[in-house]
């Protein structure tokens, strides 16, 4: 089953013509893995945001479960992003003043469920991920590995159907990496579909059922991973 369907988008920019994006058409199925291969540049991340919800296409169509994102208001999209989306970013984007079960928690405070329900379903998050103790450090207190960790727990907190990482594992060591990618794993084979933006084919090849290739903001011919 089709998830998300992108057709035709363009994302400009004014200052000095600028096309990050230039009709990029792309299908995710309902429980895929792609992950979107190419240099610095090339679209990946614009993509990323597009899917999310987090930037607009200056034109074409993106719908998810049958929605067109480019026509929501910002409430809508507000909505969506709390409802539909997870993000993981390279640089993890934690609250720093907030321990690690508060930021894991905060997509549910949006959600309007009461604190002790979100203490508990946060925690029980961050026991899924490893870190059951580690509930009331904060980010500071906390390597580079578990603070990405806490990150996928807060991805994870709202039941996303599509999962969006951006460079998920670019700033940690390689057996931290490993580390990370078996959590994402195990969160595509719950059922989200997942779209990882990589700059490392064997990452790919190892983890992903589909790479996209991208450059100069466009798809070059999909490479399917077996």
């Amino acid at each position: 089953m089709t998830l998300v369907v992108a057709r035709d988008l363009w994302r400009e920019y004014s200052q000095g013509g600028v096309a990050a994006l230039a009709g990029v058409s792309v299908d995710i199925a309902q429980g895929e893995f792609v992950a979107l291969l190419g240099r610095s540049g090339s679209g990946k991340s614009t993509l990323l945001n597009l899917l999310g919800g987090l930037d607009r296409p200056t034109r074409g169509s993106i719908t998810v479960q049958g929605r067109d994102l480019a026509t929501m208001s910002a409430r809508e999209l507000s909505l969506y992003r709390r409802s539909t989306v997870g993000f993981i970013f390279q640089s993890f984007n934690l609250v720093p003043t907030l321990p690690a079960w508060e930021n894991v928690a905060l997509p549910l405070v949006f959600q309007g469920i009461p604190r002790e329900q979100r203490k508990r379903a946060a925690l029980e998050m961050l026991d899924r991920v490893g870190l059951g103790a580690r509930g009331h450090h904060r980010p500071s207190q906390m390597s580079g590995g578990e603070q990405q960790r806490v990150a996928i727990a807060r991805a994870l907190a709202n039941r996303p159907q599509l999962l969006l990482c951006d460079e998920p594992t670019g700033n940690l060591d390689s057996n931290t990496s490993a580390q990370i990618m078996a959590l994402i794993d195990d969160a595509h084979k719950a059922g989200a579909a997942l779209v990882m933006v990589t700059h490392d084919p064997e990452l790919a090849r190892i983890h992903a059922s589909r790479t996209i290739r991208m450059a100069d903001g466009r798809i070059a011919e999909p490479v399917e991973v077996a």
